[in-house]
């Protein structure tokens, strides 16, 4: 169980038993750290060439007395396990990030490891190398979905407020999907505040994936991955996490009789998945499209259109994480995702055949545009020819540079045709967005430009 004063904040360091669950390696005291950038534990390598932790940093020397690398271990465990006066952590997914050695000396130095998952409270690193649950927070999942676990009745009397009853009580989980069972799941505490006389209710709408037999953290998050990405091109923002948790049959919550008592979900450090540190507040405005208006049969065809047509939502989702880059990239970047998604698309269609060498890019783009011209709030009579000029402009250097007006235009226009494919692919009514699109943010900016544009 995750004490509460079981914590690893950044700048913050631990001392502690390392045991790695290996036969010929002793126990050994070690220092657990957290940085801005990674999880990391500290050996100490204290023998010389008869330490056999030194060798877990040396993969890339041969040695004479073992040439074939059949006699020592050359590489740290997958997982290793911590133990301290603040509690267990577990720590999976190692890799050596370092070692320094005085070998002029007693040869003193010491090793460092780096993992993907560092899992707090774990009685053993070894049982969560596999796993049964993750549950993911998302920014803006629960103004997405919609569902609150907090009603408040009120009670006027003489024209004032008199009582105010709070009522919590859990929303029933929402299908999202069959792979790995998953579902939107709404959970919340309540608990003393950060004063006195405080009292702080918490509310979280999560990504909940779980099954009976153990599996990798890449399978679930095959799924959590698309469903953030889900939320990011509804509201296109570059929504992140805010948490993870996990559970593993293997260590279940335990009293100090040694009973097991069901599952424990634990806290989880990585910074593989881009956590954000402060969460963004949305309004359900801030959305294109709602979880209402595409409902659990829409979000399963997401996870189905992220896998089918991963070369071409990968770009695309992916213009969100381009950050500082030029405009000339992100353009880049859109082209790629119109010719690997109209591609996909035309042989979806039949359009064309399976390995066919070439493909027009205006054909590309048509297979994408087609099935929305009608409902965007631009004119489409221009766009194909308008995304082939600007996108052949940056990507040649034989062809004329475009105007950069004209570059913002093609590249927010394009957007909105992919936002609006992806809507009407997870079943939105074409009404509903038409509507959605009139008023949406993206819009509001290609009729700046518009404007601009006309402006002599």
């Amino acid at each position: 169980m995750a004490a509460k004063d079981n914590k690893l904040e950044v700048g913050q360091s631990r001392i502690g038993l390392m045991i790695d669950g290996l036969p010929d390696t002793p126990r050994v005291a070690v220092k657990l750290e957290r940085t801005d950038k990674r999880v990391e534990v500290t050996i100490p390598l204290l023998d010389g060439h008869g330490d056999v932790y030194q060798y877990w940093f040396s993969s890339g020397i041969i040695y004479g007395d073992d040439p074939d690398k059949t006699k020592r271990r050359y590489e740290p465990p997958e997982s290793i396990s911590f133990y301290d006066a603040r509690g267990p952590v577990g720590l999976v997914g190692s890799s050596a990030s370092g070692s320094t050695m005085n070998f002029g000396g007693a040869g003193i130095g010491e090793g460092r490891l780096t993992f993907d998952y560092a899992i707090l409270g774990a009685g053993s690193g070894a049982d969560y190398e596999s796993i049964n649950g993750l549950r993911s927070e998302v920014e803006g999942l629960g103004t997405w979905v919609g569902l609150r676990s907090l009603n408040a009745e009120r009670e006027i009397k003489d024209g004032r407020l008199a009582s105010v009853n709070l009522r919590l009580e859990s929303s029933p989980s929402i299908r999202a999907g069959r792979l790995l069972n998953a579902e939107f799941q709404s959970n919340w505490r309540y608990g003393p505040g950060p004063g006195p006389d405080q009292t702080t209710i918490a509310e979280r709408m999560q990504i909940h994936t779980q099954i009976k037999k153990a599996v990798s953290w890449e399978d679930h998050f095959k799924v959590h991955f698309p469903l953030r990405n889900l939320l990011r091109v509804a509201s296109w923002q570059r929504l992140n996490f805010v948490g993870h948790e996990v559970v593993s049959v293997a260590d279940p919550l335990r009293t100090l009789d040694g009973k097991a008592h069901g599952d424990q979900w634990l806290p989880v450090i990585t910074y593989r998945t881009g956590i954000t540190e402060s969460a963004s507040k949305l309004s359900w405005m801030d959305f294109l499209f709602s979880y209402a208006d595409v409902e659990s049969k829409g979000v399963g065809r997401w996870i189905d259109l992220s896998n089918r047509f991963e070369r071409g939502l990968t770009p695309l989702v992916g213009l969100l994480d381009l950050g500082g880059a030029s405009l000339e990239a992100h353009l880049a970047q859109v082209g790629i995702g119109f010719e690997m998604l109209g591609y996909d698309l035309m042989l979806e269609t039949g359009a064309i055949a399976r390995g066919q060498a070439y493909v027009k890019f205006a054909d590309q783009v048509a297979a994408v545009l087609d099935t929305v011209a009608n409902l965007l709030p631009f004119p489409t009579t221009d766009f194909q020819e308008l995304l082939r000029r600007t996108y052949m402009g940056v990507k040649h250097a034989d062809n004329a540079q475009p105007n950069r007006q004209e570059m913002h235009l093609a590249y927010r226009q394009a957007i909105q045709v992919f936002r609006a494919w992806v809507a009407l692919r997870l079943g939105m009514p074409k009404a509903k967005l038409k509507a959605a699109l009139e008023n949406d943010k993206v819009t509001r900016q290609i009729r700046e430009i518009e404007r601009s544009l006309a402006t002599p």
